[in-house]
């Protein structure tokens, strides 16, 4: 539509859409005097009124984001750092394993069950079962939780989403049996904050939950179905976005065998030791690292839905640079912007669809225009965690890996390495919005031949 008719187009009577990354300080204004609330269209799907992604209220917003602002900081995130370690060696015992089982592995599932049990951990303790150490890493629950076309279909006939809201969960395991693992696991979250709620002395700090339970804040923001939904973004969130990209990191990489060249390198100084834990202060420091992080969050956000907003007390005026035609959106019109048209955006990307980190070495001004993780004061709230996750676990599987050169022979190639397997590009690249990245239907996904 934006080729055709230009930066700015209507999508619903109500809505209108803006594709000019030159508008985005605007939009996602981070000023106390030009309040921003979530207009309620693609939100209203998830069905999570409770927590803060389902908020739209700005001031209610802004109430409970600042109990959870803490534990997002750089800083505490920085002390999830052995939490962070231990599950990369997780993966890298997995990893062992599947090498020594000689059969090529889908990563997707691992790579989610990994991010999932960090932020379960700092959520809730690191008492729970990890999907890490189950056999297939709990496919069935990332198999219901992956990106489907219902979350399309809700997105457009919220009625659908609000009656599955209803269903009693012993009801839905019945009427959808392969849910029942989700249903299942919606139910073991509300029992642990009921469990926590019961404890007379929480402790201190310990996790999230135990924080906020032990927080000032209002009885009803306490209720065990406001903390279900903002346990469930959370974890959901928290798991599915940063895996996706730290998938297509590991494709790009073993794709590119100059670029995985250079940034062993990298890592070789920083860590001299292939089997030494990364250090997240050394590898904040590390060009290559971080803009390969960079692209791949440019290239691959893992949140692809619109991100729509509304000014409640101003008109809001946008200007087609190309003709110069100013347009007023009147005060509480939703309006949204999408990452993967503002992440690709030629005006901005030199040869936008295709992976260069060196964008980022030659122009690091080029992350004020990144709408990954949205903007303004409602930007995702756990994007330095995801920042450490994906540094951490490309540093940790790269420093030990090579990728797999045939005309070495497997006797030839000093070390461990990844192989792609029946993979290419197409498997790993966004086909369609289901608020997170489709794939294309007969993508089975990042799939890797590991040899020790």
């Amino acid at each position: 539509m934006h080729r055709k008719y230009g930066p700015i187009v209507r999508i619903r009577p109500d809505v209108v859409h803006v594709n000019d990354p030159a508008f985005i300080d605007q939009l996602y204004s981070q000023s106390p005097k030009h309040r921003r609330e979530r207009y309620p269209t693609v939100i209203k799907m998830v069905q999570s009124p409770g927590s803060i992604l389902g908020t739209v209220d700005h001031d209610m917003h802004r109430r409970r984001r600042a109990v959870l602002n803490p534990f997002f900081s750089q800083g505490n995130v920085r002390r999830l750092e052995p939490v962070i370690n231990d599950t990369l060696t997780n993966l890298l015992r997995r990893m062992d394993g599947w090498a020594q089982q000689g059969v090529p592995v889908d990563f997707n599932n691992p790579f989610r069950a990994a991010t999932k049990d960090i932020i379960e951990a700092y959520a809730f303790g690191e008492g729970g079962a990890k999907y890490l150490d189950m056999e297939d890493c709990n496919k069935a629950f990332f198999d219901v939780v992956a990106p489907q076309a219902i979350t399309h279909l809700g997105t457009h006939f919220i009625w659908l989403s609000v009656f599955f809201r209803k269903v009693p969960p012993a009801l839905m395991k019945k009427m959808i049996p392969r849910v029942s693992t989700f249903v299942t696991y919606m139910e073991e979250l509300y029992a642990q904050i009921n469990k926590l709620r019961s404890t007379a002395d929480l402790p201190e700090g310990r996790t999230i939950f135990h924080e906020i339970l032990r927080s000032d804040i209002p009885a009803p923001e306490k209720e065990t179905e406001r903390l279900g939904d903002e346990a469930m973004i959370m974890v959901i969130a928290g798991s599915d976005t940063t895996a996706s990209t730290l998938a297509c990191i590991t494709y790009h990489l073993l794709a590119d065998p100059a670029l995985l060249a250079r940034l062993k390198a990298e890592l070789e100084v920083a860590m001299p030791d292939p089997n030494e834990l990364p250090v997240a202060a050394k590898l904040e420091s590390l060009p290559l690292l971080n803009a390969i992080v960079q692209e791949a969050i440019r290239l691959h956000p893992g949140a692809t839905h619109r991100q729509d907003r509304s000014a409640p007390d101003e008109d809001l005026v946008y200007t087609d640079p190309a003709v110069g035609k100013s347009y007023t959106i009147p005060r509480g019109y939703g309006i949204g912007m999408t990452a993967p048209l503002v992440n690709r955006h030629p005006a901005i990307y030199e040869r936008p669809d295709e992976f260069l980190p060196d964008r980022y070495l030659d122009n690091p001004k080029l992350d004020r225009y990144l709408m990954s993780f949205s903007r303004g004061t409602r930007q995702c709230i756990g994007i330095n965690l995801a920042y450490q996750e994906l540094q951490t676990f490309t540093a940790g599987i790269f420093r030990r890996y090579d990728r797999y050169d045939p005309a070495k022979g497997e006797q030839g190639q000093g070390g461990p390495t990844l192989e792609l397997f029946e993979t290419t590009r197409r498997d790993i690249e966004m086909d369609r919005d289901y608020i997170t990245p489709g794939l294309p239907p007969d993508s089975q996904g990042l799939r890797l031949r590991i040899r020790q």
